[in-house]
């Protein structure tokens, strides 16, 4: 059976993964991360793509590649050869660095940018490698830390916090270390052709309704700012959000969302969405005795 085609247009994002043949480790050093963010650049010498987000691992990479007018098999062909060719110079061997195609998944909606990003840079930290996403160089989360746009392009997911840069950057760090169930949730991130397109398939339904708010629509409504909204999309426990959070999923379920999309959308799991409302209920019925 032949491989199915990759869904690829102009403005797209996809999350790319490609590991050593054989799952060999091809990131042996320093040296050799330096040189395959150096082949990333020169494949992107001319902008020809927004890269959003990266990590290096010793066996594969994590790429978040916006595409422009340049198809992402010409993007990816270049990094990989241009890379391939560098590490056999270096280490005088001749054999495949690479194991088959790269894998890569189309993200077939914005709300999931957030939540990949933070699967791609919390790798080291559930490999075991670091304690902390911070700590570990050989990833784009530095950029974002510090508010520097080149050659990672920070501005499309910060923006997405907050436009004022310095509030965007202090959700962004309170939401990469927010403890989300779905991290774990390899399949979602790396199987299949499109990120989020088994979850579009089964809530086809929530779009077709008429009259029906968008989860975002619902929190924006029940929050008094936009800083809450954000802190809230970007997962912060902060104590003081905890009644905004409630007033939310109250809402949410009022208008027949189930637990699992109203704690995916603020990054919680369905357990503890259900668990607010409980005990709301609960509270409310001790102040009416």
């Amino acid at each position: 059976m032949g491989r199915k085609p990759r869904v690829e247009f102009e403005g797209a994002v996809y999350h790319v993964i490609k590991r050593g043949n054989n799952r060999a480790y091809i990131f042996e050093s320093q040296e050799d991360k330096e040189d395959f963010l150096k082949c990333l650049e020169a494949a992107n010498d001319e902008a020809a793509f927004n890269l959003l987000g990266y990590v290096i691992m010793d066996n594969h990479y994590h790429l978040m590649i916006e595409t422009k007018e340049k198809p992402l098999q010409k993007i990816m062909q270049k990094i990989n050869n241009t890379y391939s060719k560098s590490y056999n110079k270096r280490h005088k061997r001749t054999d495949h660095v690479f194991g088959g195609r790269y894998k890569a998944l189309l993200v077939n909606d914005d709300k999931y940018l957030l939540t990949l990003l933070r699967y791609i840079h919390t790798n080291p930290v559930r490999a075991g490698i670091h304690k902390s996403i911070a700590a570990y160089p050989w990833s784009s989360d530095c950029f974002y830390r510090q508010n520097i746009k080149n050659p990672v392009h920070i501005d499309k997911i910060l923006d997405m916090f907050s436009k004022n840069r310095v509030v965007a950057i202090k959700a962004y760090q309170s939401f990469m270390e927010c403890k989300d169930p779905t991290l774990n949730d390899k399949d979602f991130y790396e199987k299949g052709l499109v990120i989020g397109e088994e979850d579009k398939q089964n809530n086809q339904h929530e779009t077709d309704r008429t009259n029906k708010e968008t989860l975002d629509e619902i929190l924006k409504r029940v929050v008094s700012n936009d800083e809450i909204f954000h802190l809230i999309k970007a997962g912060s426990r902060q104590r003081f959000l905890r009644e905004d959070k409630i007033s939310y999923v109250k809402a949410a379920v009022e208008q027949g969302y189930t637990f699992n999309e109203i704690g995916r959308n603020i990054a919680i799991s369905a357990t503890a969405a259900n668990r607010m409302v409980l005990q709301s209920s609960e509270n409310f019925m001790e102040g009416s005795l």
